[in-house]
Formats: C-alpha cells, structure tokens, sequence
C-alpha cells in the first residue's frame, strides 16, 4: 500500500514489533494447516467448486464484519470507485488464479509437499521486489540465496519431471508452482493499492475472485455428489480461516510491512504443513527432506542483509 501517515512503508532496515511477528506466525499457521483441509475436501469437491465455495464463504464472513464494524465497500455506482479495479486484479491474481491451480494440483500430491512447493513465492517475491520495490534490490548474496532455493525446487520435483512432463504428477506439481508464483506477483502489487482498510480490501477482491469463478464452480457442481460431513466442514474452515480470516492479515502485513516481510512466513508455513501432514499419516522421502532443506537454505541466505554499502 502506498505509504501514509498512518501506514508507513517499511524496508529492509526497519525493526518489526512483537505485534508484527505475531500476525507474521498467524497467517502462516492459517496457510500451512490449510493444505491438509484441501486435500480433505478436494476428494469429494471438484477443484473449481471448492475455489468457489471457500471464497464466497470468506467473503461473506468479511462482509458480515464489515457491516459491524460499519464499514462499506467502495461505491460502485453512479461513478465506479477505482478501487474496485484493483480489487478485481487482485482477486483474479491472489485468489481465482492460485486457489484453482493448487486446488487442482493437490487431488494428486500430499498436503505437506504442497506446502513445500509453496516456499517457491518468497523466492520470487524477492526477485520482483528488486524491481518493484525500493530499497530491496537483489544483491549477490539474495541472488545465490534465490538459486539454491530453485535449485531445491528441483530436487524436490525429482528427475523424473524431465521425462514425465505431461504426466500428472508433474502437471500438479507445477501448478502448485505457478500458483505461488502468482501469490508472490499480488504481494508485490497489493503494495500500491490505494489508501483501504485491510477488511475492505480483503473483502472487495474475495467478492471479485468469487464472481470470476462462480460460472466454472456451479458447473462443475451440477455433476457431483453430495459431499460428506468432513469435506463440507474442511470447506467450511478453509473458507473462515486462510480465505477470510487470512486475507484480512495478509492485507495488513502488506499495508504495514510490506511484501518482503509477508515472504517470511514461507519459513514457517511449509514447516507447519510438513508437521499436519505427518500428524494425518502423509510420509515424505529422502528426496523431499533434502529437497526442503536446500530450499530453506536458499531462503535464509536470500533473506540475509548485506551488510556493505
């Protein structure tokens, strides 16, 4: 968000408060224990059913607080607010996009692989941010850093990707990565949306994203069964959780401390999925802990601060 008296923008050099850290651990808990609900839900639900449901529960949930908290979204008519063009590609890129991709990606991977490949965005986001953002130019040390965190990517994914690449494993796999691909592109665009309350703004590109993919949803719905309990319930707290409650702390992170500090949460968010998916019985080879190991690597050496002038 563009800088302001109320919301100053933060760089490298900034110190964050408890506060900060705080909401920093609660979206990534929120996002990492969201992998194991959608592949809970994703068995019974057609991917673009799920997208849709999850969001328009978020965005009512957030309208519901809005409207306690005697908020509005931005007017529509007579004269559309500009906002709301914003909220638009916002929602397409942070939502619609990514939602369907790692939705569709997971009917076939394990959660906690899922959350791994997720450690993909802060790697991006740091290179965008060298071009986007001020005072968060790539430096020798992010560059390697970003390197050998694709470089673990790659482990991760395995040999096979070369000689399978049209086959579902590696088709999903790579969805999931063009998914945090896109996460990464919203962060870096959520920094220059108009002066908005992080309530409003999550709100206004829920609604967006769940328009956008109402159409694929309800079609996809009229051939399915009914889903159980447990995948209506998944539903129910992906919807709640990372989707409303999420991306109300995710718009307050970007407003407040900007992209870079959001990425750290993919420090903790794949650990936490790791640490779920193991609880619900998910096993991960040698190539994944070495896969994972090398990516965190890349990330700790990209976030480090290069300390000469």
């Amino acid at each position: 968000m563009t800088a302001s008296p109320s919301s100053p923008a933060h760089t490298q050099n900034d110190q964050h408060s408890l506060f900060d850290w705080l909401r920093l651990l609660g979206v990534a808990v929120l996002w990492g224990t969201a992998f194991i609900l959608l592949k809970i839900a994703v068995t019974e639900i057609p991917p673009t059913t799920l997208v849709m449901g999850r969001l328009w529960i978020g965005a009512i949930a957030l309208l519901i607080w809005m409207g306690i908290r005697g908020q509005k979204l931005p007017p529509l008519w007579p004269k559309m607010d500009e906002r709301w063009i914003w909220f638009i590609v916002l929602g397409f890129i942070g939502a619609t996009a990514p939602f369907a991709l790692i939705s569709w990606g997971q009917q076939s991977l394990d959660s906690a692989l899922v959350g791994i490949l997720m450690a993909i965005m802060p790697l991006t986001t740091a290179a965008l941010a060298h071009v986007f953002v001020p005072g968060e130019a790539m430096t020798l040390r992010k560059f390697t850093g970003f390197v050998l965190g694709m470089a673990g990517v790659a482990l991760l994914m395995g040999p096979d990707v070369l000689y399978d690449l049209g086959g579902q494993a590696s088709l999903a796999q790579l969805a999931v990565i063009v998914g945090a691909v896109f996460y990464a592109v919203q962060a870096i665009i959520a920094r220059n949306l108009p002066t908005t309350r992080p309530s409003v703004a999550a709100a206004g590109l829920l609604v967006c994203a769940a328009v956008m993919i109402t159409p694929f949803g309800v079609h996809a719905a009229l051939s399915m069964d009914m889903p159980s309990p447990k995948a209506l319930l998944s539903l129910l707290a992906l919807g709640l959780g990372s989707t409303g409650l999420g991306g109300i702390v995710l718009m307050m992170i970007i407003r407040d401390n900007g992209p870079s500090f959001l990425s750290l949460s993919n420090y903790i968010m794949p650990l936490i999925a790791v640490l779920v998916g193991l609880a619900f019985g998910e096993k991960l080879g040698l190539t994944v802990w070495l896969g994972f190991a090398v990516i965190l690597a890349g990330l700790a050496l990209a976030r480090q601060k290069n300390k000469s002038a």
